[in-house]
């Protein structure tokens, strides 16, 4: 198997990103999200149009500028439950305000936020059953919980035990929630035998594993204190393991080459797998096409993070030496 790290311009990118980019900007500026020089810069080194581009390139440009707008969202929320957010009450609660508006009867929050995810869900929800609401919610709920607990071990300078860290550690990122958006791309709804079959569930996971590694590797580098990031793998590694910076790098780098080998077996042997359970041949397609969609949107997710602002300054004093062997997709 190829390695996953290869040159960025070798992945396809949407031709609608410029202007997903455009209206994302204007968006955030008509949420009130973009309303001071920080936010501006955030946007300008997050790029959430040209993010989109890349795990979504085949996305008509309706669905595209939704898409990208979701990707400029979080990097407000990002932005408030980064290390500066100190008060548990108070991300608690918005964070509820946030679910409350966006997946309830309850639209009373003036929230900037909790506004923002409200228009997003609204203008997607739409096109789709009311079946992909509700299984939205439940991934955006699944955030709730390592949100609020890495600000208590950054509180406390402690760090996650070891039991139950995968599955924490696996939605920390926010990623499941953009995978329920591949169904809003390809106008696909898999009936509940298939969205929570085991070969179906087994691809999400690895997929959801190598946008959270990739994540975390080239997050390590530009955080000021990268232990305050508890759900970050190469710290949790350092802590629970006793490795240095450059060998946890080094282990979740060949993490991702291992993740990614096993997507692409699971995904080749995904149709007779299929079969063999006695899915008929439309559920077969429409699971074929979602495997796909997962492929490019964790390629695509590498890609971005070698191109984004975002990513190009290294801060830590415990970032991986520059000496490592370059990425290469």
């Amino acid at each position: 198997m190829h390695s996953v790290w290869q040159q960025p311009e070798t992945f396809p990118l949407s031709p609608y990103t410029d202007q997903a980019q455009h209206h994302t900007r204007q968006w955030l500026q008509n949420m009130g999200l973009q309303a001071t020089p920080h936010a501006a810069h955030q946007m300008d080194i997050y790029l959430p149009g040209t993010y989109a581009g890349y795990l979504w390139c085949d996305a008509p440009l309706d669905i595209l500028l939704i898409l990208s707008d979701l990707l400029g969202w979080f990097s407000c929320q990002d932005d408030f439950a980064d290390e500066d957010c100190t008060d548990p009450n108070a991300m608690e609660r918005l964070l509820r305000e946030v679910y409350a508006c966006a997946f309830t009867s309850d639209s009373r929050s003036r929230e900037p936020l909790a506004r923002g995810l409200a228009d997003i869900v609204r203008r997607a929800a739409r096109l789709m059953p009311p079946q992909w609401k509700q299984r939205l919610a439940e991934q955006y709920a699944t955030y709730l919980l390592p949100c609020c607990t890495a600000l208590m071990h950054r509180l406390h300078h402690t760090q996650p035990a070891l039991d139950g860290y995968e599955c924490l550690w696996r939605n920390a990122g926010g990623f499941q929630v953009c995978t329920e958006f591949n169904y809003l791309v390809h106008d696909i709804h898999l009936a509940s035998s298939a969205y929570y079959s085991g070969p179906w569930q087994e691809l999400r996971n690895l997929a959801l594993n190598l946008c959270k590694a990739v994540n975390d590797l080239l997050s390590f580098p530009i955080m000021e204190n990268p232990d305050d990031d508890s759900y970050n793998l190469l710290t949790h590694l350092r802590h629970h393991q006793g490795y240095a910076s450059e060998r946890a790098a080094e282990e979740v780098m060949l993490r991702i080459e291992q993740w990614a080998e096993r997507f692409t077996h699971a995904q080749q042997h995904l149709p007779v797998r299929l079969a063999e359970l006695g899915y008929d041949e439309r559920t077969q397609e429409q699971m074929r096409v979602c495997a796909q969609a997962l492929h490019q949107q964790w390629r695509g997710n590498i890609a971005w993070h070698l191109v984004a602002p975002r990513y190009g300054q290294n801060r830590s004093p415990l970032a991986p030496s520059p000496s490592l062997p370059p990425f290469r997709y």
